[in-house]
């Protein structure tokens, strides 16, 4: 059922809203289970808080795990997607809403649930790692404040991949997912503002000092095993801005229109095979929208593709 204002998401949400006690019990069920995979000790140095940011579909998973790996002590990773499925009635709303309708049914949920982890492991002194796709930021400021008035080690690990690139691996989970599972629910909306609304919110949060440094990396690849490949530190090189680093990193690395439409023509059938016909009219929208800036790109460097 589409929601045409709050008044009626609020009205849904109250369906599913757990009570103080099954709140209480839920949390204490996640908050263990984070402890036992993160294999998480107090740290006997000062702690750290990293936020782990970066486009939906550029592969944060993946710099997660390298961050993991340099903490001595483990640490609670907070996974935003991974924790929205923790809420008691999940396979209920997963059934009966759409994506985006599960997104906002749940949100109240999943921020009382990241707060309270990071209140609690704040007393434990745990390390915490905390993904963002940077795409509003306030309350992952609020975060990062109230970590670092704890005297936590504070860190912006951001992985730089080209939005078309980025967008395209959103679409290629998508049909791993449905090859592997018959079905996927994680998000394959086209972000079209990622290319301003990132680097904006980078210049945000580091005008407001809140970060001991702030790193940009780029995807890895065979001789890394895939782990992210380090391009930029602030406090190694502070006269250079975080958020124009960012953009120089996406634009290294774009995907040409041979690239393009191989993988178009790879991922279509297999979204009509599984009659995804929402998931293929947003995948036709974004390939025409890449076709048609390219174009443009031709027109205005007076280039014409062979034939024209």
């Amino acid at each position: 059922m589409p929601f045409n204002n709050e008044e009626e998401i609020n009205a849904e949400r109250k369906k599913w809203v757990l009570s103080d006690y099954e709140f209480r019990t839920n949390f204490n069920s996640v908050f263990n289970e984070l402890i036992l995979t993160g294999g998480n000790e107090p740290s006997i140095h000062r702690p750290k808080f990293i936020m782990i940011g970066g486009q939906a579909g550029c592969g944060k998973s993946m710099l997660v795990g390298k961050e993991f790996q340099s903490l001595e002590n483990g640490a609670m990773i907070i996974d935003q997607d991974e924790l929205r499925t923790k809420h008691p009635a999940y396979k209920q709303i997963h059934d009966e809403y759409t994506e985006r309708e599960e997104f906002l049914l749940l949100k109240r949920y999943l921020d009382q649930l990241v707060n309270t982890i990071i209140d609690y492991a704040k007393k434990e002194r745990f390390n915490l790692i905390l993904e963002s796709a940077l795409r509003s930021v306030s309350k992952f400021i609020k975060n990062t404040q109230d970590v670092r008035q704890d005297d936590y080690h504070t860190k912006l690990s951001i992985l730089a991949v080209h939005p078309d690139e980025a967008n395209l691996s959103m679409f290629t989970r998508f049909c791993t997912f449905l090859k592997k599972e018959g079905e996927c629910r994680r998000n394959t909306r086209v972000d079209e503002d990622s290319v301003i609304k990132i680097p904006e919110n980078i210049e945000k949060m580091d005008r407001l000092g809140i970060f001991d440094d702030i790193t940009i990396s780029k995807r890895g690849n065979e001789s890394t095993k895939f782990l992210p490949i380090q391009v930029y530190s602030q406090r190694q090189t502070p006269n250079i801005p975080p958020a124009y680093a960012y953009k120089t990193a996406i634009n290294q690395e774009r995907v040409s229109e041979e690239e393009f439409e191989k993988r178009y023509h790879e991922l279509r059938p297999i979204l009509e095979s599984y009659k995804q016909q929402v998931q293929l009219e947003r995948l036709d929208a974004f390939y025409s929208q890449f076709k048609a800036r390219k174009e443009q790109e031709r027109e205005s460097s007076g280039q014409f593709p062979t034939g024209h």
